[in-house]
C-alpha cells in the first residue's frame, strides 16, 4: 500500500515538469545523412519550405565537442512568417520554426523547441497561441512519422 501510494506522489509530481517540457525529442533508427534527406521530404509533405539547412559540427569542435554530424534544418511557411514577423517582429528569434539533426553511432537525434513553450513568453495572446498549437501538432506529427520510418 506505501509503495502504491509513492508511485502515485511520483507520478502527481512529474505531471508539472512534463507540461514544462521546452523540447520535442526523437531518437531514429537512421543514419544521420539519411535521416536528413527523409526529414527534408517529411518537412515538405506537411506543406512547409526548407529555408536552410546549417552545419554546426564545426563551431562544436572550436568547443572541443564532437560529432559526427551535427544539422539545423530550418523551415517554415513563407507567407506564415511574413505575417507573423509584420505583426510580432519580437518572433524573429523564433523563426523560421528549427530542428537539430545529431548523429548518435548508427541512430539520429531529432529536436526541436516546442512552440507551446513560447506561450509563456507571449501570454494567452490569441493569435499566437493558435499559431503555436499548430505547430506544435506538425511539429509532434513529423518526429512522430520519423520515429515510425522505415526504409523501403
Amino acid at each position: 500500500m506505501k509503495r502504491m501510494l509513492f508511485l502515485m506522489v511520483v507520478f502527481v509530481l512529474a505531471l508539472p515538469a512534463r507540461a514544462e517540457q521546452a523540447l520535442l525529442m526523437v531518437r531514429v533508427n537512421m543514419k544521420a545523412a539519411d535521416t536528413m534527406d527523409v526529414l527534408k521530404e517529411t518537412v515538405r509533405e506537411y506543406g512547409y519550405e526548407v529555408a536552410h539547412v546549417q552545419r554546426c559540427d564545426g563551431g562544436m569542435a572550436q568547443f572541443h565537442y564532437k560529432t559526427d554530424y551535427y544539422r539545423v534544418l530550418f523551415f517554415g511557411k513563407l507567407a506564415e512568417v511574413r505575417g507573423i514577423l509584420h505583426s510580432y517582429p519580437e518572433m524573429a528569434p523564433f523563426l523560421p520554426l528549427k530542428i537539430a539533426v545529431i548523429a548518435e553511432k548508427n541512430q539520429t537525434v531529432l529536436a526541436a523547441v516546442d512552440p507551446l513553450a513560447l506561450t509563456r513568453l507571449y501570454g494567452n495572446h490569441p493569435v499566437l497561441s493558435v499559431q503555436f498549437a499548430r505547430w506544435h501538432n506538425d511539429l509532434q506529427a513529423m518526429l512522430e512519422e520519423m520515429r515510425d520510418y522505415r526504409k523501403p
